[in-house]
């Protein structure tokens, strides 16, 4: 029961990494929770309305994440997801390559998983 929980939010976490890169908003909107809080690395905090004008904007270039390592616990209708990812990321107009340990939480509403949060702590080199 588990895995099959966590095959479905790898596979909706791939579409958001998906959609981040490729600047589709339309879809993240549909990915993200209305509730979101998205920490980033630099301690900026972001609602769902401020991620996505900062993607819209182009304050936030993503360019590519490379996934280290994750892990999964999954409690009833709330999955929580933590690891280690490079985030190549290109921040109004400045190139960055960070190594971040993370932890998303991903939520059951409606019948869809949602991503609910996102808490990134810069790795030093």
């Amino acid at each position: 029961m588990n895995e099959d929980v966590i095959r479905e939010v790898e596979a909706r976490d791939a579409l958001r990494c998906k959609a981040t890169l490729e600047g589709d908003l339309a879809t993240l909107d549909g990915i993200i929770a209305d509730t979101l809080r998205y920490t980033h690395s630099s301690a900026v905090v972001d609602d769902k309305a401020g991620y996505l004008e900062s993607l819209r904007s182009g304050v936030y270039r993503y360019q590519g994440f490379t996934h280290l390592k994750r892990g999964f616990q999954v409690h009833g209708d709330t999955v929580l997801v933590h690891g280690d990812l490079q985030i190549d990321v290109v921040v109004k107009g400045t190139p960055k390559k960070v190594m971040s340990r993370y932890l998303a939480v991903w939520l059951r509403q409606g019948g869809a998983w949602r991503f609910a949060a996102w808490q990134s702590t810069p790795i030093p080199a």
